[in-house]
């Protein structure tokens, strides 16, 4: 979270929608879909997260050490 925000604890699976939606967002090589999805700056983006944190250790070790960025 940026200053300010509250944090979402949210498992593996749960999360899945923000992070598709932010690659969609941030790759030119998605243009396509952005561009049949309606994703402009005037579209509202509305995820749901239906689990929160289901594996308290791994959870912990992924805020602890972070991500390499690699899928």
């Amino acid at each position: 979270p940026m200053d300010g925000d509250e944090r979402i604890v949210s498992g593996e699976s749960g999360a899945v929608t923000a992070g598709l939606v932010s690659e969609i967002l941030r790759r030119d090589e998605l243009g396509q879909i952005r561009e049949t999805l309606a994703l402009d700056r005037g579209a509202v983006i509305l995820c749901f997260s239906s689990e929160g944190d289901t594996d308290s250790e791994n959870y912990r070790k992924i805020l602890r050490e972070g991500t390499s960025g690699d899928f």
